[in-house]
């Protein structure tokens, strides 16, 4: 009889790298067919349907997510403990053998999952938290989880997680949409992909751009923002398209706003290079690894895991953080030396294929089960 495993996931859209992860895990253990395959959502969504076309049942148990606001932690409270008995309740008449939690942010489900009797995996995606909270984490996830895994060798170290934690590299974007058959000459597009809050960095973008058109005179490099407003944080969204305007740059960067997933593929494949460049440890690095598949040079501060995405000054480059200078002066060497550019997006795609593949991250993620089901 196969074992039936629940994917939990704390959200239903389809436009950040958690939940895009979460579908690609549920449609390769379908696509494998070894286990029967379930999750469980807080609200119906983009992410509901794509699991449902994928083979996977899905069952909406309302939820809402912990957030630092009074207001908003009051209606996590408010909604916790009914949904955390009706997951309870799912666990226990379905038979669920294993719950796969999505990222960190689910962690307060954890302990429903072991009462009701599943073992239970929490993936970790995000680095977050002072060592305070990471503390705090670790304990809760080590003594809740059966298994841990991370997304990175740095994120495993970030949480300072044992020898319980494994890492599994992401299987990496879709390979029929990010995908480039040939390099060739292109516009100078520069392009950062990032949703509109400060730790994203897209105030560290619009100083690059400034400097590489300083640095680069007699070409007029095109720049593009592939983001939008996020709930909370539209200050900074407004304080960035201002700045926009006072740096005189509005006339040669376009700032797309929120699109779907399938769109970036096109915008990416019309780029010469992705800045990303974040104010964040970043846990390893979605945008990054789509550049690499679609044909884009990657410039990227030495944050978090960025550095496991490909090899410093072979596949891409990595700038230490707060070097606006030193990362426009890797762009325009990039833009002014075609076959300098070819080898490394070359030599990314290799990498790439090497290291983040669906074969092996479902096949990681099996050996995990298969530990904890004996």
């Amino acid at each position: 009889m196969k074992k039936k495993i629940c994917i939990f996931c704390s959200l239903s859209s389809f436009n950040t790298g958690m939940p895009i992860s979460t579908y690609k895990l549920a449609a390769g253990l379908v696509r494998e067919g070894r286990f029967d395959v379930c999750a469980v959502l807080p609200e119906e969504g983009d992410l509901g349907s794509r699991l449902r076309g994928a083979g996977a049942g899905v069952t909406v148990i309302p939820f809402n997510r912990v957030r630092a606001k009074p207001a908003l932690l009051l209606l996590f409270v408010l909604t916790y403990f009914t949904a955390g008995f009706r997951f309870y309740r799912f666990i226990k008449k379905r038979g669920i053998d294993i719950v796969h939690f999505s990222d960190i942010i689910d962690a307060p489900f954890y302990p429903w999952a072991k009462l009701a009797g599943a073992r239970v995996v929490g993936h970790v995606r995000v680095c977050t938290g002072g060592a305070i909270i990471r503390r705090i984490f670790r304990c809760w996830a080590q003594f809740f989880c059966s298994r841990i895994i991370t997304v990175s060798k740095f994120t495993k170290c970030y949480y300072g997680f044992g020898k319980r934690a494994a890492v599994i590299y992401n299987p990496g974007p879709d390979r029929e949409n990010f995908n480039f058959n040939a390099t060739a000459p292109i516009p100078p597009n520069i392009l950062t992909v990032a949703s509109f809050r400060y730790e994203k960095g897209h105030h560290n973008f619009l100083k690059i751009a400034s400097s590489i058109i300083k640095k680069y005179p007699s070409k007029q490099p095109r720049f593009t923002i592939i983001g939008g407003k996020v709930p909370g944080h539209e200050k900074y969204y407004n304080e960035i398209m201002g700045d926009i305007k006072r740096m005189g740059l509005d006339g040669c960067l376009t700032v797309t706003d929120n699109i779907p997933h399938e769109q970036v593929a096109a915008i990416m494949f019309d780029a010469a290079i992705l800045l990303h460049v974040p104010d964040w440890e970043e846990a390893l690095g979605g945008v990054v690894l789509e550049a690499m598949a679609s044909g884009a040079a990657v410039v990227a501060y030495d944050c978090g895991g960025v550095g496991e995405c490909f090899t410093n000054g072979v596949s891409g480059f990595l700038v230490k953080r707060g070097k606006i200078d030193e990362v426009a002066d890797r762009a325009v060497s990039l833009l002014s030396d075609f076959e300098l550019r070819e080898k490394i997006v070359t030599e990314a795609r290799k990498e790439l294929d090497a290291k983040f593949s669906m074969a092996l991250y479902i096949g990681g993620v099996e050996k995990i089960y298969d530990s904890i089901c004996r």
